[in-house]
């Protein structure tokens, strides 16, 4: 099968630069010595990409170094990773502190430094010298093992889709033995190769997410060749792309049948060549993903200077999608104006669930990223919480009351929902006219997310507050509360109990409750049942599952 292919001999150093391309390091050789044995370097992946914070190095003779000091070495061509000045002139400015600290363990020397770009810059590689023990000089062609936090828990794999199509993969299990949430993470077009590693260390974008404390599964697949710009004309690369995106699928597919991943938490994110292959892979499985981050996304939709049209055409089965689109404005590489289009079209299609955040030049400026640099606008998009956080509350949704099952918003299918929460979910799901958000009616405080769908559920009649002036949007909503709720809905669309005379029966509720009549209405409509069978549990939190079975149960009802 042909790979995607690009011809990268006439997009210049800033394109390499931006894209993270291998640079061919200049030879510095550390003095030989039988005395150390092993040279480990210990790095993470940092916002820069692959950063060392310490080395490990054997020796022989751990007493000849009793009296090690930090002073006795000497680190060049350590830096932070960021390469351009404001001049956009590449540089990489030394530590004038290299912040060495040592102990020394068995026969191990430890070397704890400031972290820096590993193995060094577009100007040198990094070297360590010491004048009083030069046999422990060395620099990156004599570290034996590279340790990496994260990436070494990615275990390679190969699997071959029923298309023919071959992908070499990373994945990062998750410890759990219940079905836990799948990252599927597409890198960008600097990280093309077939090395296994560089896709998971030139950005964060493979580590965030546990790193983050979200226990989930990632999975990183490599792409062989990067493709071209505009592929949405390019027939052969086009196909290629959809092929991988099958094999993926059946990949994923293959995941969830074997218990490891929960088919409701399937998310997507990529960057730069990996973000515009997440439009396409969105658009190719509009039902796979429960939500996307999509950043400095390149031009595989429509022509981004064409109209908003063929955006909405290639875009329109992904409009229930929630997806949260990042880019700089004035980024060098991909022209942000297929992330603008984008979001105009979703939006313009009806889509509730999709977000846009614009980098202006001036933030991009105050983050260090200059010049070309201002492609990698995935350094605050992943350095950001609330939209790692955005992503991960995010469920598709399954049927079942009380176990399984989420909607968006927020809830999570075992948790109890909020008043604000419910309230946003019906503004939505119900298609009720809008309110403004100045029309808010009550004296307390609400999250500003909310406040708009909290006057719209309370003109519509459908919430009202705790009292005439506290609306209390970060209250649990109790199934007796949700009993009303249920019979405000019902009766907004001419439901009525007139042939339903038969009383439900539940042994903890009688008829002196407060909201005995909207729990017999709501039964009787088959919108809410019992927790068991014959207990209602009116003071129990409605959960994010039951909420969604609610809303599709009043989907379906036929009014009288």
């Amino acid at each position: 099968m042909k790979r995607w292919s690009m011809n990268t001999k006439s997009m210049g150093w800033m394109l390499a630069l931006t894209l993270s391309l291998s640079v061919i390091w200049p030879t510095t050789v550390g003095a030989e010595s039988t005395q150390v044995t092993r040279i480990q370097a210990n790095t993470y992946v940092g916002d820069p990409g692959e950063m060392v914070e310490s080395f490990d190095i054997t020796v022989a003779n751990p007493e000849k170094y009793q009296n090690l000091k930090a002073s006795d070495f000497e680190i060049t061509g350590n830096y932070d990773g960021y390469p351009l000045n404001e001049a956009e002139e590449i540089i990489q400015n030394e530590y004038e502190d290299d912040g060495i600290k040592l102990t020394i363990t068995d026969h191990t020397i430890h070397m704890a430094v400031k972290p820096f770009k590993y193995p060094g810059g577009f100007k040198s590689a990094f070297a360590v010298t010491s004048k009083a023990y030069p046999e422990l000089s060395f620099d990156d062609k004599n570290v034996n093992v590279v340790k990496t936090r994260t990436v070494d828990e990615f275990e390679n794999g190969q699997f071959t889709g029923s298309n023919g199509a071959n992908l070499s993969y990373q994945l990062k299990r998750s410890t759990s033995e219940e079905p836990k949430p799948l990252m599927v993470w597409l890198h960008g077009g600097g990280e093309v190769g077939t090395d296994g590693r560089s896709h998971l260390t030139a950005n964060r974008g493979a580590v965030v997410w546990t790193e983050s404390g979200y226990d989930t599964s990632v999975l990183a697949v490599q792409y062989p060749e990067n493709y071209s710009f505009k592929i949405y004309d390019n027939p052969e690369q086009l196909a290629q792309m959809q092929a991988y995106f099958v094999a993926q699928y059946e990949l994923i597919q293959k995941l969830v049948a074997e218990g490891e991943v929960d088919p409701n938490r399937i998310y997507l994110s990529g960057v730069s060549s990996g973000g515009g292959g997440a439009f396409r892979f969105l658009t190719q499985y509009p039902d796979l993903f429960a939500g996307a981050i999509i950043v400095a996304a390149k031009d595989t939709v429509a022509d981004y200077t064409g109209s908003v049209e063929a955006f909405k055409k290639e875009l329109k089965d992904i409009v229930d999608v929630p997806v949260w689109i990042m880019h700089a404005k004035n980024d060098p590489t991909t022209d942000s104006r297929t992330s603008s289009l984008a979001y105009q079209a979703l939006t313009e299609l009806g889509a509730k669930h999709v977000k846009m955040t614009l980098y202006e030049d001036a933030y991009m400026d105050s983050q260090r990223l200059y010049g070309g640099m201002k492609h990698w606008s995935w350094v605050p998009a992943f350095d950001n919480k609330e939209v790692l956080a955005d992503l991960f509350q995010l469920s598709k949704g399954t049927s079942g009351e009380q176990d399984g099952g989420n909607i968006e918003h927020g809830t999570k299918p075992t948790e109890p929902v909020t008043r604000a929460q419910i309230a946003l979910v019906l503004a939505d799901k119900l298609n009720l006219p809008e309110v403004s958000e100045s029309a808010y009616p009550y004296t307390d405080s609400a999250p500003e997310w909310a406040r708009q769908a909290i006057a719209t559920v309370t003109k519509a009649g459908l919430m009202k507050g705790v009292s005439n002036q506290m609306f209390a949007s970060g209250e649990e909503v109790t199934r007796a509360q949700m009993a009303v709720i249920v019979d405000h809905i019902l009766t907004s669309r001419g439901w009525n109990a007139a042939g339903e005379s038969t009383v439900v029966l539940f042994k903890d509720l009688n008829d002196k409750h407060w909201a005995y009549e909207a729990v017999q209405n709501s039964a009787k409509a088959g919108i809410m049942s019992g927790m068991s069978k014959d207990q209602f549990e009116s003071s129990k939190s409605v959960t994010g599952t039951q909420l969604e079975l609610i809303l599709q149960r009043l989907e379906q009802l036929p009014t009288n």
